[in-house]
């Protein structure tokens, strides 16, 4: 949508027309039928706009609680960062005079950061602007949040004391794993979130670490067991080298990166599978203390333990039996445990786990347990762990 489209369903005749567009589509009208009707009644300009209002609600449903009443099409809905998420970072900006957040979007990181403080949203897109205008009125927030037109690098007023960015990571082909070539690149994103009190920037997951400039703290976050984004932290933000948050638990850790402390050892009572953002931020030493856990393999982040530990940071397994990795072995270890179906997952095996699922699934049958396969290497040797799922995180 861009800012005309916007304004027009912000006028009655547009709220009308978004009503309409919704009970159709909640009806299982499909939507080429539901924009002819729209387009005789209000033209064809509503009738996109209402369309594109109702497509970007329904994407943000499970990132928003109040989806429904946001202004945002499916493109900004999809790059907008998960209400609970953005909360989350929020949080580093307490004290903060005023925030400039740079790249706004559609507004879903300046609304949580306006619970913080004062905020300034800038974005390049006419289109997002509007739409951050509308959102902040939507949450009674737009005494919080000045919103206008502008590039990231133009000059920032001098009450702001603190920065947040969210550089495009898009270019003529799609995503970009190349720091250098997001807008703005990263290494003048480090500058301005440098030259403030303190700074964010929100990075992509795979964020390649060698990127990560000395003295920020990279914090790794995950939602509902996917890595949703890596944060660089600078100045009075900065709280450890690095840091692992899951949420919606809000659980967090940090500390210095692995150095080799945890144990190895064979397969215990239980297996651990960490969260990936335990992995990627490389604090597998400081959570397994907690998990009476020690490493399976030096180059992998699974635990296992003879204790029925509880954590926000590891889905808990029973182990029923370790054998070296052999297809036809483990199916017919698989039927001798009357399993009706089994679940495959990996670290450090090269092993295709669909298709391995597809071929086993295909033999069992009956009602007996779901079981989980995990292919690993144990003490440098490519393993099948068979197991029972006890526990999701905490």
């Amino acid at each position: 949508m861009d800012a005309e489209e916007v304004a027009l369903l912000l006028t009655p005749e547009g709220m009308h027309a978004v009503e309409q567009a919704k009970a159709g589509i909640d009806a299982g009208t499909a939507a080429h039928t539901v924009a002819d009707r729209l387009r005789v009644e209000y033209g064809a300009r509503h009738s996109r706009a209402a369309l594109a209002l109702v497509a970007g609600r329904l994407s943000a449903a499970a990132k928003f609680t109040d989806a429904g009443r946001l202004f945002l099409d499916r493109e900004a809905a999809e790059q907008a960062t998960a209400e609970v998420v953005a909360r989350w970072t929020a949080r580093r900006f307490a004290g903060a005079r005023r925030i400039a957040d740079l790249g706004c979007g559609a507004g879903g990181d300046a609304l949580a950061l306006a619970e913080v403080a004062p905020v300034l949203a800038v974005d390049r897109n006419p289109g997002r602007v509007a739409m951050a205008h509308a959102n902040a009125e939507v949450r009674g927030l737009s005494q919080r949040i000045d919103v206008c037109e502008g590039d990231v690098g133009d000059p920032l007023p001098a009450e702001i004391d603190a920065v947040w960015l969210d550089p495009a990571r898009r270019d003529g082909s799609g995503r970009t794993l190349d720091p250098q070539a997001w807008s703005p690149p990263l290494s003048e994103a480090v500058r301005m979130a440098s030259a403030v009190a303190r700074g964010g920037i929100k990075a992509a997951p795979g964020l390649d670490l060698l990127h990560a400039p000395e003295g920020c703290e990279v914090e790794f976050i995950s939602h509902r067991g996917g890595l949703v984004e890596a944060v660089l932290w600078f100045g009075e933000a900065v709280s450890a080298p690095r840091r692992a948050t899951v949420l919606p638990q809000g659980a967090s850790v940090a500390g210095e990166p692995d150095t080799g402390a945890t144990p190895l050892g064979a397969a215990g009572r239980y297996l651990f599978d960490l969260d990936v953002s335990v992995g990627r931020a490389s604090l597998v030493d400081l959570v397994a203390p907690g998990l009476e856990a020690w490493r399976l393999d030096e180059r992998t982040a699974y635990l296992s333990g003879d204790t029925a530990v509880t954590s926000p940071f590891a889905r808990r397994f029973r182990m029923i039996e370790a054998v070296p990795f052999a297809e036809r072995r483990l199916r017919d270890l698989l039927h001798s445990l009357g399993a009706s179906r089994v679940e495959v997952m990996r670290r450090a095996s090269p092993v295709d786990t669909n298709a391995l699922e597809r071929r086993l699934n295909a033999t069992l049958s009956g009602d007996g347990p779901v079981l989980t396969v995990a292919l690993t290497r144990v003490g440098g040797t490519h393993t099948a762990l068979v197991c029972a799922r006890e526990r999701d995180e905490g």
